[in-house]
């Protein structure tokens, strides 16, 4: 029956002793993994180091020849669709305050009479060229599929 074709098949199990070509194999696998691991992106070198190169070890800029959302920094955990929000709102408060600081309540005249600065027009007007970076962003993680 079955336990009797099992009780024959077992085989008395014996110590492990390794060999002198088992030890030979192990160090060369280890050898040729550690070569391999030392090729990619993990490993540490003073090249490596803030400034020198452009990207961290363990976040490539470029993946298959496309931009990953790491070259984004802070902003890689946003969806392209909340990139896109702010983009469209510094664009507008940006552009807002560009045109009431030029256009619609000029500040040199106010300057020319002896006033001030509307300061809250300046600050608003530097709102616009970060609605230019929310773009790129936005672009780069739609691309990515985010």
């Amino acid at each position: 029956s079955t336990a009797r074709r099992a009780a024959e098949g077992k085989e008395v199990a014996t110590k492990y002793v390794e060999s002198a070509t088992d030890q030979r194999l192990f160090e060369q696998v280890y050898t040729d993994y550690t070569a391999e691991y030392l090729k990619g992106p993990m490993y540490w070198h003073e090249d490596k180091l803030m400034g020198v190169l452009p990207q961290y070890p363990g976040e490539p800029i470029f993946m298959e020849n496309r931009l990953t959302s790491n070259v984004v920094g802070n902003l890689k955990t946003f969806s392209s669709n909340e990139l896109a929000f702010l983009a469209f709102l510094f664009f507008g408060i940006g552009l807002y305050g560009n045109l009431m600081f030029n256009v619609y309540d000029p500040q040199w005249i106010q300057v020319a009479t002896g006033n001030d600065f509307n300061v809250s027009y300046i600050v608003e007007s530097f709102f616009l060229p970060i609605s230019f970076f929310f773009h790129i962003a936005c672009y780069i993680q739609r691309k990515n599929g985010k």
